[in-house]
């Protein structure tokens, strides 16, 4: 098995279940949003469970030693509290990049480089709207289901999902609400969970354009910090494949498909009988095939 030098002391990493592991993303999931860094971060709670006195072999002080393993990390000074100290070996971007498996298989799962990897894109994920990049934020629940219910309210029989989440962000934007409106993070942080890199939307025209092909990273990264599993995992790379193969295409509709350079345009408002400012419930529609 592999292992870890703390505070000196080589220390042999063993598989640990899942269910001990969502006291530390709770732990985790509120530095990320403060925008700690993620090692640090981590290091800090190994700090805290050392401080408490933890042994090494406690599931909590194991899996901020496996997150930190995954990330690269192989020898760590963490003094009791978390306070100051060091990595003191860490690999080269080169050696991490020597293993190419699969980082939401079933095997990575369990020693955290899943996790590792998801905690990193969702700390460090930008989104591109109106050509002004943006951090994507990471918010309380309390904060997200206004917009995950508007979300679920204005979505049309059969509409992808994807185009119902544009579709309530081009209304925010229709709306003139600031740009830090908080409304306006929680619907981007939705859309980016669904692959989006960027989007731009021009009220004057009643068009939106999705700039660039989805992101298979982040789509994978939320699907598992959803509980998706391998399973999940797959089937949203799968549903991030296509809408790229869409994009690629030649000829589509505003639901991702679109010319070659990954930029396709949709109309805002449906044709016939549209108001002359879009309103929450006409916002992109598909163009038809020719």
């Amino acid at each position: 098995m592999p292992s870890m030098i703390l505070n000196g002391q080589q220390i042999e990493l063993t598989i640990q279940s899942q269910e001990t592991l969502g006291s530390v993303i709770n732990a985790i999931l509120p530095l990320i949003a403060a925008k700690q860094p993620l090692a640090p971060s981590i290091g800090g709670l190994l700090g805290q469970g050392l401080a408490s006195e933890q042994a090494t072999s406690d599931p909590h002080i194991q899996w901020c030693l496996w997150l930190l393993h995954e990330m690269g990390v192989r020898a760590l000074t963490v003094p009791p509290g978390g306070t100051g100290g060091s990595i003191d070996k860490v690999l080269s971007a080169e050696e991490r990049q020597r293993d190419i498996s699969d980082p939401y298989s079933q095997g990575n799962i369990a020693t955290g480089r899943a996790l590792a990897m998801a905690l990193a894109n969702i700390s460090s994920r930008v989104f591109v709207l109106n050509g002004e990049q943006r951090d994507v934020k990471l918010m309380t629940r309390d904060k997200m289901e206004p917009a995950m219910q508007a979300v679920v309210d204005m979505r049309r029989l059969n509409e992808p999902i994807h185009i119902t989440t544009t579709r309530a962000l081009a209304s925010l934007i229709s709306s003139n609400v600031a740009k830090d409106d908080e409304r306006i993070d929680a619907v981007i942080s939705i859309i980016s969970d669904l692959g989006v890199v960027g989007i731009s939307i021009d009220v004057a025209t009643s068009t939106i354009t999705f700039d660039g092909l989805f992101s298979e990273a982040n789509a994978a990264a939320s699907a598992f910090l959803q509980g998706g599993g391998v399973n999940g995992v797959l089937r949203m790379r799968q549903r991030i494949r296509e809408l790229n193969s869409q994009m690629q295409g030649s000829g589509g509709a505003a639901a991702g498909q679109g010319r070659q350079d990954g930029r396709n345009t949709g109309a805002i408002g449906s044709k016939g009988g549209d108001t002359a400012r879009p309103s929450i419930k006409s916002l992109v529609k598909p163009r038809r095939r020719r």
